[in-house]
């Protein structure tokens, strides 16, 4: 019984320590859509927006702690900020899958609202992509370089990653000219447009396997003393 036992628990650490490191990546991109494209959406202006993609009907969540406003154009469905104000950040979450990639056109800045830059100045974008994952393991940031107007990007989970949430923060523009102080300010997205992505059933975890392990091995070590017992009795 007890070897029972310590084999389940040898192979649940096995297989719990098999959990890979993240190796989600996330580089610029331009081409075809993935699979699933976000064509309709539901509702309007507020902080929380339900999309839908085309052909399959999944809906994706777009939730920020701004104002939100959806449109469509060129038969995509994308959300932008109130006013050309933009947004301060935008989490898209799945409703019942996963992703395994995302592609998404990601525009900035916003083109009302943001500071006074003296002329002269260039501006350089960064923005954090934050990719969170289903079951076990952290969360991974990027902080991506982009500059004004279109920034296509590809998100690909790892194997056996299953992305779960994505979250866009943080856009700061560092401003620059000879001789003259540089200015580093926080600006507000402009849109996220050209959504597409391809999309996976839920897969058990390593994690949860580990788990399923220990549950098989408990189910023997009860069968094998149930029919020590029964011999007894006999």
């Amino acid at each position: 019984m007890q070897k029972m036992m310590f084999g389940a628990a040898i192979a649940a650490f096995l297989v719990a320590a098999a959990i890979p490191a993240s190796a989600v990546t996330m580089v610029s991109t331009s081409g075809t859509p993935l699979s699933e494209t976000i064509k309709t959406n539901v509702g309007g202006n507020g902080t929380s927006i339900d999309f839908f993609s085309d052909p399959s009907h999944l809906k994706v969540v777009y939730s920020s702690t701004s104002t939100l406003s959806p449109s469509s154009s060129g038969g995509f469905a994308f959300v932008q900020g109130v006013s050309g104000a933009g947004f301060t950040n935008l989490t898209l979450t799945p409703d019942n899958f996963t992703f395994s990639d995302i592609k998404f056109n990601m525009q900035l800045p916003a083109s009302s609202g943001g500071p006074s830059i003296p002329n002269g100045y260039k501006t350089a974008f960064t923005f954090d992509t934050t990719v969170y994952f289903t079951g076990a393991g952290s969360p991974v940031t990027f902080s991506n370089s982009g500059g004004t107007g279109e920034n296509r990007f590809l998100v690909t989970g790892g194997v056996g990653e299953a992305i779960s949430k994505i979250v866009f923060s943080n856009l700061v523009g560092v401003s620059t000219k000879n001789n003259n102080p540089t200015l580093t300010n926080p600006y507000n997205f402009d849109s996220l447009r050209q959504v597409s992505f391809d999309a996976i059933s839920g897969v058990p975890e390593p994690s949860t396997w580990a788990l399923f392990i220990l549950g098989f091995g408990a189910i023997g070590m009860m069968l094998r003393s149930g029919r020590g017992f029964a011999r007894i009795r006999a």
